[in-house]
């Protein structure tokens, strides 16, 4: 039972973004805009090979798909073979961080994002990328602005109060918080340069908008592609995260303190923040 219970969960994070739509259909999008014919291009951190899919779609003549899951890899062999990609997409079993690939590269797909890279492994794996690419190289994924917020949401659950870090997924309607400030932006991040400085930190007045309550700071994030299209958030790809606030009172016009502090990629337990009225 256990073994069996391991091997779903390490595959049902990439199918529910492969079933993503709006997630996918913009990273399609992306990919056609980019690829140029002939192109070398790595992907990282391929799960269901559907980017790698694309990219050999739009005439890229060789795909470096790199996973580290070997349950993974013997899926994305199936799938590169039966779409007829056997020569095309080249797998490589790895990590992100730290594999080397046997050529530069034209393009770079990476999309191991999770919401404010709080966690997930994106920026330490474009920084090592960015060692096998070539001066001109094209990131399909560009840039990340990082966003924050106070907002008045759901914290009661079957008539029990939960002041528990939530997500705000975008399909369910009763989940959807109350701004109560305007969203600032605490951080963006290039892709297309090595980022050594992985500290984020965020110390501003924040102005109420509307009379009512404040219990949560929401993060969130918008994606800058390489063709200038733009992406938000959908069900399977940085939906916005509210972490609890203590629940207080607010007039318009009032004014919050609030601090964020984090290293990128690093997770949860590195995360520092307060919210206090001024």
């Amino acid at each position: 039972m256990g073994t069996a219970k391991q091997y779903f969960s390490g595959l049902e994070g990439i199918f529910c973004c492969l079933i993503d739509e709006q997630r996918t259909a913009a990273f399609q999008r992306a990919i056609k805009n980019t690829v140029r014919k002939g192109d070398v291009v790595a992907d990282c951190g391929a799960g269901t090979g559907i980017l790698s899919l694309f990219a050999a779609d739009a005439g890229a003549k060789i795909v470096y798909a790199i996973e580290s899951d070997s349950r993974v890899l013997k899926n994305l062999q199936k799938t590169f073979e039966l779409n007829g990609y056997k020569k095309k997409i080249i797998l490589i079993e790895g990590d992100v961080r730290s594999v080397r690939l046997p050529e530069k590269v034209d393009m770079i797909i990476a999309e191991m994002i999770a919401t404010g890279l709080i966690e997930e492994l994106q920026v330490p794996a474009m920084n090592n990328m960015l060692g096998f690419a070539k001066p001109d190289v094209r990131i399909v994924l560009e840039s990340l602005e990082l966003y924050a917020d106070l907002v008045s949401n759901k914290n009661d659950y079957f008539g029990h109060k939960m002041n528990i870090i939530r997500y705000e997924y975008p399909e369910i309607k009763n989940l959807k918080a109350t701004p109560m400030t305007a969203k600032v932006i605490y951080r963006k991040v290039d892709f297309s340069k090595v980022n050594n400085d992985n500290q984020v930190s965020l110390k501003s007045e924040f102005t109420i908008l509307r009379d009512g309550n404040i219990n949560g700071l929401r993060i969130s994030m918008r994606t800058i592609f390489y063709d200038g299209s733009i992406f938000d958030s959908s069900p399977a790809y940085c939906y916005p995260i509210i972490l609890p606030v203590q629940d207080t009172a607010v007039k318009k016009g009032d004014r919050c303190l609030v601090s964020l502090s984090y290293e990128m990629c690093k997770g949860f337990n590195n995360l520092k923040y307060a919210v206090s009225r001024i």
